[in-house]
């Protein structure tokens, strides 16, 4: 089977393969606390709404969080923060492991093989990602997964660059990070992430307008494009001007961090997109035309943007997991014939 997993700040998701086709699950990763009662478990219990109950507070967690706060009139928490689970947020560890085990389920053997997503570390902040990622392995070991981490830039590779020997730069913009990767044949060369993505947008287009935060990602979330034909003074305006100021800044380190010797010489570099960030209308077209005006240290084939930029991570850790899956299997076989030809 194996199964691959994107560990986002916004939303979590699994992908595995059921014939011919990729199955995703998702939860958006955040969770709302309310008062207890009785009446409000039972209701909650009925109704299927995953939750925890924690003395006399009750924690609506995943998809449903953001309408119970919407019903409340209370803000929703996250369990993670600039990609990364965040050390603000007492209650983080205890939400994602319930989110996790919702939307991977249990394995469907001993040692089934799991790829999850991880973010390099951040050239623009002294975060580390090492806590984070050993506590999202552990989760998935316990469950009785044989996990790996793999970086969230490469993945991106892995699912949407197969038809160029997984070679070119691919970039994730997530909500906590954006992800970097340059590989040749599958084999990561550069790769870097900034501690910048859809939530900086968010919280820089909130601050200019006086509007809270979680309103401005609805507002991003419906139908929101990067045309430029909206107010300059309102929250549609606001994003559009802080989209420019993200590619502009994560293609500014691009720059700084690419070395011509970690580029062949006369190879032209196809680059991919992808991210829940890059999911407006005319994002692909805004980051080209950036990139087009940037002092790049290497020749560029194409920009692609993935058909569906919030599965390419997952994706990829899938299609990674199956690969790995793969060689053990033709290792296991290599060691029976071995183990047969000396009987």
């Amino acid at each position: 089977m194996a199964k691959g997993l994107d560990v986002g700040t916004m939303n979590i998701l699994s992908a595995q393969q059921d014939g011919n086709d990729t199955v995703f699950v998702q939860q958006r990763n955040s969770f709302v606390e309310i008062e207890y009662s009785d009446m409000a478990e039972q209701m909650l219990s009925r109704s299927e709404v995953l939750h925890i109950r924690k003395d006399d507070k009750v924690y609506v967690v995943g998809d449903d969080a953001l309408n119970f706060a919407n019903i409340f009139n209370k803000e929703t928490r996250r369990p993670m923060k600039h990609g990364i689970l965040s050390n603000d947020e007492q209650s983080a560890i205890p939400m994602m492991k319930l989110i996790i085990e919702q939307v991977v389920g249990e394995p469907a053997y001993p040692d089934e093989k799991l790829y999850f997503s991880s973010p390099a570390d951040p050239i623009d902040s002294d975060l580390s990602t090492l806590y984070h990622q050993k506590t999202i392995e552990s989760f998935l070991d316990d469950m009785g997964y044989d996990s790996e981490p793999i970086n969230e830039g490469m993945s991106v590779i892995y699912s949407e660059l197969a038809d160029n020997n997984f070679t070119g730069l691919g970039i994730s913009f997530g909500a906590g990070m954006t992800n970097v990767c340059l590989s040749y044949y599958a084999v990561p060369v550069m790769k870097f992430s900034v501690a910048r993505g859809g939530d900086w947008v968010d919280e820089q287009a909130a601050r200019a307008t006086g509007t809270p935060v979680d309103k401005v990602t609805s507002i991003k979330e419906d139908d929101f494009e990067l045309d430029f034909t909206t107010d300059v003074g309102g929250v549609e305006g606001a994003l559009s001007i802080y989209y420019e100021n993200l590619l502009d800044y994560v293609i500014e380190n691009i720059v700084s961090e690419v070395d011509e010797e970690d580029v062949e010489e006369g190879l032209d570099v196809p680059v991919v997109v992808t991210g829940g960030t890059s999911s407006p209308s005319g994002f692909e077209a805004l980051f080209r035309d950036h990139l087009d005006e940037a002092n790049i240290p290497f020749s560029i084939s194409g920009v692609t943007h993935a058909n569906e930029p919030l599965y390419s991570v997952a994706r990829g850790g899938l299609v990674a997991a199956r690969s790995d899956e793969d060689v053990d299997h033709e290792e296991e076989a290599e060691d029976a014939e071995a183990a047969a030809a000396n009987e």
